[in-house]
């Protein structure tokens, strides 16, 4: 059958009655906007908020598709970020600021962890407890970790002999096999990441924390390209929504996350005990890490200007990066603010998370 114009305007009309009495219409389905996503390490317990989040359809009821990937340390994420392979990532802010310093085109528009977890760690048994000690030992790094890349700012701060310390390398995933089995003698890396394996195995940790020597830092953030930010602002904020919707639900209901979580992460399926407490504790801490007073009073995922400044000092004093851009320029609280607690809410998750801040030595 020929369609002229007067038939296309003969069915418009008919559509357009049918409406009119009532009748059912075909919706109209628009496709969720793709997102990829990349962690900063593996998918621990630590990053719960992102599996929760798309688990829970706060990302989907925002019109996003989120893919979630790992990551094999912040160092290894600013590129895949920066060319664009990933629309965001969580990373390590003093480590952004080192690949800022290189010319990557990065911006933090979230907040995560505004507590540094990052430091040396060793088993009880080691009695490692001073950076000192750490003379005459092995320790094992990840090259792309936040660990490894403040490691000279460590050095300069503590005052200990670099060349006396001897390091080697490994991926992500033999660090922490390594230290229980007793190849090296300690571990950089970050609390949340080798806290919870260690624990779950029943053994006690060392922690010998960079910001107890003057290293201070915000820790993890959401970052993405400026040129996201300035072309497709909606799609920051429906990502940053989603993803502090997920943050506040692990937040409030931890046992529920843990098992979203392993429902979310095949790595961790298959009713192992010690699976589910790697996942349990790697929350508490992420939790705990969290919990400072300008998140409280302007909503999860808010990055103090001055801490964010300090950061910058940091990575400029102690890590020699002179070309750091200014300091507004490399994050932004305009999409921060939807999700908070209640004050009540707030003391309660307090006083459950306290016991799994890192200590100092």
């Amino acid at each position: 059958m020929t369609l002229d114009r007067r038939t296309i305007l003969k069915a418009a009309g008919t559509l357009g009655a049918g409406s009119a009495l009532g009748l059912a219409m075909p919706a109209i389905v628009r496709a969720a906007t793709p997102v990829k996503m990349t962690l900063p390490w593996l998918p621990l317990g630590t990053f719960s908020y992102a599996f929760v989040a798309k688990k829970m359809g706060f990302f989907e009821k925002r019109g996003l598709d989120v893919t979630i990937d790992r990551g094999f340390g912040s160092g290894k994420v600013c590129v895949p970020v920066d060319q664009g392979q990933y629309d965001f990532g969580i990373i390590d802010f003093s480590v952004m600021l080192n690949c800022a310093g290189r010319g990557l085109d990065l911006t933090a528009i979230a907040g995560v962890w505004p507590r540094s977890p990052i430091g040396i760690f060793s088993l009880k048994e080691t009695g490692l407890t001073e950076p000192k000690q750490l003379e005459g030992q092995t320790i094992a790094f990840d090259v792309g970790s936040g660990d490894f890349q403040l490691w000279p700012a460590f050095v300069k701060a503590t005052g200990i002999d670099d060349s006396k310390v001897n390091k080697v390398t490994m991926d992500a995933a033999a660090l922490i096999k390594a230290l229980i089995e007793k190849q090296v003698k300690a571990e950089g890396n970050f609390f949340g990441s080798i806290a919870p394996s260690l624990w779950a195995q029943g053994l006690e940790i060392n922690s010998i924390l960079y910001e107890s020597y003057g290293v201070k830092s915000f820790s993890n953030v959401v970052a993405c390209k400026q040129s996201t930010i300035d072309k497709k602002p909606e799609l920051c904020q429906a990502f940053v929504d989603g993803l502090m919707d997920g943050l506040r639900y692990v937040y409030l209901n931890p046992e529920k996350s843990v098992e979203m979580h392993i429902e979310s992460v095949k790595e961790f399926q298959g009713g192992s005990i010690t699976n589910q407490k790697v996942i349990e504790y790697g929350q508490a801490v992420s939790t705990a890490l969290g919990l400072v007073e300008s998140v409280k009073k302007n909503g999860l995922g808010y990055m103090d200007p001055s801490l964010m400044a300090e950061t910058v000092n940091t990575v400029k004093t102690y890590m020699g990066v002179a070309n750091v851009p200014p300091t507004d320029k490399l994050y932004t609280n305009k999409f921060i603010g939807a999700a908070k607690l209640t004050d009540q809410e707030w003391a309660e998750v307090e006083a459950r998370s306290a016991k799994y801040l890192p200590h100092k030595a």
